[in-house]
């Protein structure tokens, strides 16, 4: 049964993205190549992901694929669906509840249907399930400046941070103050929502920070520019410099595989939490010193997983990942 009420008690059940060759399909045989060669590579890497995690004791859930076609819809029409790579983006589980995530990109629109027969096993099973209301997805949706018009409710669910009954939220780049109202009417009576400083944060949280436990946080960002809230907690700081370098200089062949947004997208700091002792991070960042000091210092073990494209999906950990149930066993608590 869903069960999340942080980001770092111990994973007892999750959601692993996929690749599938043959949902994706591009009139250029020279990247339809590339494309093939770097999805059976990405195939081999998330089996390899998958039996690490088993070998823990954890429950993987793996998503179905369907053929990509061209969408279209009384307000507009795209060339497909994005691949299943990336649960996180789609749903977030909030308590018992798993909630989709309403998008403002227009290929994401069905994406959700790649997961549908996991949330139906867990709905017969008595799982509390419910979506944000379906954006009409007009042109008007289109973030202009990082900014979503508040024409429908939007929050991709990595936008949201859970600590307890506090919840962090960003609605600059990737959710509107509608998005974040909607949160406000459906769990306000259970939760406190947070909004981020917009002009210091952009995009996705899961990508700008990771509570790795209480009173730690990893963050690429200087005190100053992170919530007063933990203005005197320990930080694990990141330089982003590389990271964005090595995103930025991907050739960009689909977007309906691979995520643009270089900037805001800092992959070293999307790791995952297994426990409060220990994260998985991809491999490249195993001579990055600066990483594995800091984290050692903590006591926590770094568990370094292969991803060659990582930099070419613009994808970290996170991003691949869902946790549908962490050992929490005081509930839900304010920490």
């Amino acid at each position: 049964m869903p069960n999340v009420f942080n980001t770092f008690d111990p994973v007892k059940e999750i959601i692993l993205g996929d690749v599938d060759v043959n949902a994706i399909k591009i009139n250029d045989e020279r990247k339809q190549k590339r494309i093939e060669f770097i999805f059976d590579k990405t195939k081999e890497e998330l089996l390899s992901f998958q039996e690490l995690l088993e070998g823990r004791g954890i429950k993987v859930h793996r998503p179905s694929v369907f053929p990509n076609v061209p969408i279209q819809t009384p307000f507009w029409s795209s060339h497909g669906t994005r691949i299943p790579l990336t649960p996180r983006d789609l749903f977030f589980v909030l308590g018992d509840t798993l909630i989709e995530s309403a998008m403002c990109e227009q290929e994401r629109f069905f994406e959700t249907f790649y997961f549908r027969d996991i949330i139906l096993g867990h709905f017969h099973k008595g799982a509390k399930w419910m979506s944000m209301p379906i954006p009409r997805h007009d042109y008007r949706l289109v973030p202009d400046d990082d900014t979503v018009p508040n024409f429908d409710p939007i929050m991709d669910a990595p936008s949201c941070l859970q600590y307890g009954k506090d919840v962090f939220v960003n609605i600059r780049g990737a959710g509107n103050t509608l998005g974040h109202q909607w949160l406000e009417s459906t769990f306000g009576d259970k939760y406190k929502f947070h909004l981020v400083d917009q002009d210091n944060i952009i995009g996705h949280l899961d990508s700008q920070m990771a509570i790795l436990r209480p009173g730690l946080l990893y963050t690429y960002h200087n005190r100053d520019r992170l919530p007063a809230f933990f203005k005197d907690w320990d930080i694990i700081n990141f330089d982003p410099t590389e990271d964005r370098k090595m995103s930025a200089s991907q050739e960009i062949i689909d977007t309906r595989i691979q995520d643009s947004d270089f900037e805001n997208t800092v992959l070293g700091i999307n790791c995952l939490s297994l426990d409060r002792n220990t994260v998985v991070m991809w491999e490249h960042y195993k001579e990055n010193k600066q990483i594995t000091t800091q984290f050692e210092k903590h006591g926590i073990e770094i568990i370094f997983v292969p991803f060659t494209y990582s930099h070419f999906y613009n994808q970290g950990v996170t991003c691949l990942t869902l946790e549908l149930e962490r050992h929490t066993p005081e509930g839900l608590v304010r920490y």
